[in-house]
């Protein structure tokens, strides 16, 4: 597919949807590289939850990311609409939505957890398991529309990698690297939530890994394909020496 002849709103939108994409996948690798790591004793979490301040910064870097990789998604689905793959990039746009805005949801309920925290530390003892029942429920809460988030990118990266087949623009290889991450991810859900088994959380870092690669690699495509498009555009000069017609 030709995506040559774009207006200049197009492209310019195309490098706003290419930078924010880059610019999301570093905000989502500062945030797991800042993501403090908590026991899985609800008891043990919610004192080391009340002295830190990083899980608040770590969901703010969170919900940043989502914003930016969703606006450039929709930008590389909007180039992929107007090739074979058209109907594939719509559904792939929508998948990636509700994963956004699962992945928000989940993020703001574990970003009440410091809070929850917070009130524990200052309640008297005769309240504090209380306090620890309401911490443990939100994380298996947040950790359920998470894996919500992680199975819709998980189809995503499948669906992706139909449209991105379907267009000449785009390397092969992101077809197969897109279709990894889907298959990866949508294997992580199903090992972590249906049979618990520990490989989960390997399934899914080699998912998100891939899935970034394939944004950060799109991004750069679509980012190529504007440019070009600006070298092809016809400069239409104005006519000279035209007198007004009688």
């Amino acid at each position: 597919m030709n995506h040559q002849h774009q207006s200049v709103g197009d492209r310019t939108y195309l490098r706003v949807g290419a930078g924010s994409a880059v610019l999301g996948v570093v905000a989502a690798l500062v945030q797991s590289a800042l993501d403090p790591s908590y026991s899985d004793d609800p008891t043990k979490a919610i004192q080391q939850a009340s002295l830190s301040h990083f899980l608040t910064r770590s969901r703010i870097l969170d919900m940043t990311s989502f914003l930016l990789l969703l606006v450039g998604v929709v930008a590389i689905t909007k180039v992929l609409s107007a090739g074979r793959g058209a109907s594939w990039a719509r559904v792939a746009r929508t998948l990636f939505t509700v994963s956004a805005a699962s992945g928000a949801i989940a993020t703001m309920i574990v970003g009440s957890l410091p809070d929850v925290a917070r009130s524990w530390a200052e309640a008297n003892p005769a309240l504090k398991p209380g306090y620890i029942a309401v911490y443990d429920a939100l994380g298996d809460v947040s950790g359920g529309v998470f894996a919500v988030s992680w199975a819709s990118l998980g189809i995503f990266g499948i669906v992706l990698s139909v449209a991105l087949s379907r267009d000449d623009d785009f390397p092969k290889a992101l077809t197969w690297i897109s279709a990894a991450s889907g298959v990866a991810l949508a294997g992580a859900v199903a090992a972590g939530v249906g049979f618990q088994v520990s490989a989960a959380f390997a399934l899914l870092l080699l998912g998100l890994l891939l899935s970034y690669v394939v944004l950060v690699a799109s991004s750069v495509r679509i980012w190529v394909l504007a440019a070009r498009s600006d070298s092809k555009t016809p400069v239409v000069a104005e006519p000279v020496g035209n007198g007004p017609t009688l």
